[in-house]
């Protein structure tokens, strides 16, 4: 039992401390929860601060570009503060559709690639399918048509699923720009008549009028100037009346390329005009290049050099500005891309550090149970063999004591019932009356038969025929007794066993049968039992069975089959008892040779 309890303690610490490193494998989806508790205080503030932000970024983003660029850097400073990975797909979310109007497509793509890990990783389906549509505008920049076009599928299908109409319509619009940027241009007025009766449908004007600019630069493209004036005029009609300031000075950037090359300078110029101001409350450099280009050129095809090269110095000092302004957003974005990859580095090995700490605790903790679970297996196996020693002890001495009590009977009782016996023999009957001679004679045949009964009584104790010719021998003479007085009858089979075994080995299954006979005789109401001695290469195999009322209650001769089981034990044999056939009992013994 010790032993049973002892492993039941070993076994429910290996399961806790399995359990603990379990837990390491979840770690990493856990972290974000481990690192945010740091900043558990601030972080609900700076949540609502983030949404905040956001909202400004995107009232912003067509209105103020500076100011859409600040919120959205905001946003990612305070993301990055609680490695909050949805905050900082959210800036840079904001940042892609911002540098897709600036025209920034390098630093574009890297931002894409920072979403699509990060989304993926969270499992945010929506801004999956952002970052391949903004890879799908890069790719088609640079004239990967290929990776273009599955990336733009790919967002289609997510957004689809999501059943994001106005997504879709907007993929729509991307691949139409595609294809438009392929010159296949019948494919690419297929896409934009998709986009804008989904637009359409949706009740979106900003996306109907951004599809009528794009179609209006095809029509540039192609060189049909009255359809691209028709289309971009309308759409600038829409951003007008939306007030949607980047939208106009797009049109209108458009519009003066338009009458620049239909040779309609003054409508050019002030067209430009409206643009270069719109512009520069937009802060968009790109914009800022495209008007003042427009506009040295109109001015240049009126002949006013003046004028001309006024715009063109403009043009050249704003490239110089441009491309410097390019570089350092470049610098500060990759910074900030460059922070939060330390950042997270550090949170990681900091984890790591801390897991190395739980783990080593753990292992040392898990060393100092498996040193006490050897402790208490010692133990336990220490005192199972004291317990053996003294079962072993126990028999020995119950060995001895039945050879002395055998001996005294046998020499000291007997002999005085013998004496008493001869006394009895030397009386004269004759003198003795007729009452007398009764008792006489009943009082002759008691004695005969207490002797009889103490010869017998230390024969089975110490039978002579097991010391002398063995343990077959003794236990036929033994049948061979039971069958003379009792009503039950004894059947004994032997195969085997033609050397003599160990003494011990002898003497205990001599005791063992004794004892078990004996149950059968005083409990079982059987007729008949069965007794088999078999020898085998290793075991030897000792079966009593009988056909009486079976074993009902251990109790009632508890002790009698508790001394079996210890002589068994003794020997390191096995004993099986078994109830199951009707009426009987069947008891097999296996003892090792």
């Amino acid at each position: 039992m010790a032993k049973f309890y002892s492993l039941a303690f070993i076994l429910l610490v290996y399961v806790n401390l399995f359990e603990g490193f379990t837990s390491f494998a979840q770690t990493s989806r856990t972290q974000e929860v481990v690192v945010r508790s740091k900043y558990s205080t601030s972080f609900p503030k700076d949540t609502v601060l983030i949404y905040k932000y956001r909202k400004l970024a995107l009232d912003n983003l067509y209105y103020d570009a500076d100011k859409a660029v600040v919120y959205a850097q905001q946003i990612l400073r305070l993301s990055q503060k609680h490695q909050w990975p949805k905050g900082k797909i959210m800036a840079y979310d904001l940042l892609c559709t911002y540098y897709i109007i600036d025209g920034s497509y390098d630093i574009l793509r890297e931002i894409s690639n920072e979403i699509l890990i990060l989304s993926q990783k969270e499992n945010l389906p929506l801004y999956t399918a952002n970052a391949k549509r903004f890879l799908g505008e890069s790719a088609a920049e640079y004239k990967q048509f290929d990776t273009s076009l599955a990336n733009f599928q790919s967002a289609f299908k997510i957004y689809s699923s999501l059943k994001l109409d106005s997504s879709k319509a907007v993929c729509l619009e991307n691949i139409g720009n595609f294809y438009r940027e392929k010159l296949e241009y019948p494919e690419a007025n297929r896409y934009y008549d998709l986009a804008y009766r989904s637009f359409e449908k949706i009740g979106s004007q900003l996306g109907m009028a951004s599809v009528l600019q794009n179609r209006g630069y095809l029509y540039v493209r192609k060189n049909e100037l009255d359809k691209a004036e028709k289309y971009v005029s309308q759409a600038l009609v829409i951003f007008q009346k939306l007030n949607n300031r980047f939208g106009m000075l797009n049109a209108l950037n458009d519009l003066g390329n338009v009458y620049f090359s239909k040779k309609q300078y003054d409508k050019a110029i002030k067209s430009e005009s409206e643009a270069l101001a719109l512009s520069k409350l937009y802060h968009s450099s790109r914009q800022t290049n495209w008007a003042l280009i427009c506009l040295y050129k109109a001015y240049k095809g009126q002949n006013n050099v003046e004028q001309s090269l006024n715009y063109l110095e403009q043009v050249d000092y704003i490239r110089r500005t441009r491309h410097l302004e390019r570089v350092a957003r470049e610098y500060n974005m990759y910074k900030l891309i460059y922070e939060n990859q330390q950042m997270d580095s550090e949170i990681q090995q900091k984890i790591i550090n801390e897991q190395n700490t739980i783990q080593s605790f753990l292992i040392g903790f898990l060393v100092l149970i498996v040193a006490f679970s050897a402790f208490l297996w010692f133990n336990n196996k220490k005192l199972r063999l004291k317990n053996a020693a003294i079962k072993e002890a126990l028999i020995q001495g119950q060995t001895i004591e039945r050879k002395r009590v055998a001996a005294e009977l046998h020499d000291h009782l007997g002999g005085t019932l013998a004496s008493l016996n001869w006394y009895l023999y030397g009386m004269d009957k004759k003198l003795l009356s007729e009452e007398e001679q009764k008792i006489y004679q009943s009082v002759h045949q008691m004695v005969g038969a207490a002797y009889r009964e103490v010869r017998s009584l230390s024969h089975n104790l110490m039978p002579v025929e097991l010391e002398e010719h063995g343990l077959v021998m003794a236990l036929q003479r033994l049948i061979g007794k039971l069958n003379e007085n009792n009503s039950i009858h004894f059947t004994f089979e032997v195969d085997g066993l033609e050397k003599r075994l160990d003494k011990k080995v002898e003497f205990e299954l001599y005791s063992i049968l004794l004892e078990l006979t004996n149950n059968i005789l005083k409990h079982s109401k059987a007729d008949k039992a069965e007794i088999s001695l078999t020898e085998s290469v290793r075991t030897i195999h000792l079966t009593i069975s009988d056909n009486g009322n079976g074993i009902k209650n251990n109790s009632l001769h508890g002790a009698g089959l508790g001394n079996v089981k210890n002589r068994v034990q003794s020997l390191k044999g096995k004993i099986m008892i078994s109830n199951e056939e009707n009426p009987g009992t069947n008891i097999g013994i296996e003892i090792p040779k």
